[in-house]
């Protein structure tokens, strides 16, 4: 039970990149943004911070469910999501360690004696840090270009337990920039977060670390 409530908590972690816009003269069309030069921002990136929206589909409700919050990332391993509405709940990884909260209480687990939720918090922090020789270990990666300096990155999981949980993660965005994050599970439901007033270039203090990166 403690696995499928930090699960349900978890939701989108992950999907944030630093924002750097590449400046072209205004009558050159810019040049499509490589995975390379993706990979490579995400990799600089001191820290963010944004505002969510959530809309999770599923097979069984004739509606979505809605949720926002704020979410927050420090590298090399600080992960933070806040929701705010309908309901507060928080869930903080932090090393080895999971903690989350809400309005029935707070738990924490042992990411080592839980692969499961290990295996989601791993792939998030990967996302994030651009890690990708570490991401290639557990998910097949499908890299394609759009208009401009658009892109789409799907990642498809290779072997169990993710097999089991998830089909997708698809991230779409402009050049180091994600938009949106979506995530297919096995089965059909579905959840697309939206990213808003995203701060790509924020050096977390010891004090916001202190505040930020805890369960309320």
């Amino acid at each position: 039970m403690r696995v499928l409530r930090s699960l349900v908590f978890l939701g989108c972690l992950v999907g944030l990149a630093p924002e750097a816009v590449q400046a072209a003269a205004p009558s050159t069309a810019p040049a499509k943004i490589t995975r390379a030069e993706l990979v490579s921002a995400l990799q600089a990136v001191p820290g963010v911070k944004a505002r969510y929206k959530e809309e999770r589909r599923l097979a069984l409700l004739a509606a979505p469910l809605l949720s926002e919050g704020t979410i927050h990332f420090a590298p090399p391993g600080k992960l933070a999501r806040h929701q705010t509405k309908p309901s507060r709940a928080s869930v903080v990884v932090d090393g080895k360690r999971l903690r989350f909260g809400d309005d029935v209480g707070k738990d924490e687990i042992d990411l080592a004696a839980n692969p499961v939720v290990a295996v989601f918090v791993d792939s998030f922090l990967q996302v994030l840090a651009g890690d990708v020789s570490a991401l290639e270990h557990s998910y097949k990666i499908e890299f394609s270009n759009g208009e401009g300096r658009s892109w789409t990155l799907t990642l498809r999981p290779k072997a169990e337990p993710m097999t089991k949980i998830v089909e997708r993660i698809v991230l779409r965005g402009s050049d180091a920039v994600v938009r949106e994050l979506e995530v297919w599970e096995v089965g059909g439901d579905s959840t697309l977060t939206t990213f808003l007033d995203v701060d790509v270039a924020h050096t977390y203090t010891a004090t916001e670390i202190a505040d930020v990166f805890k369960v309320p």
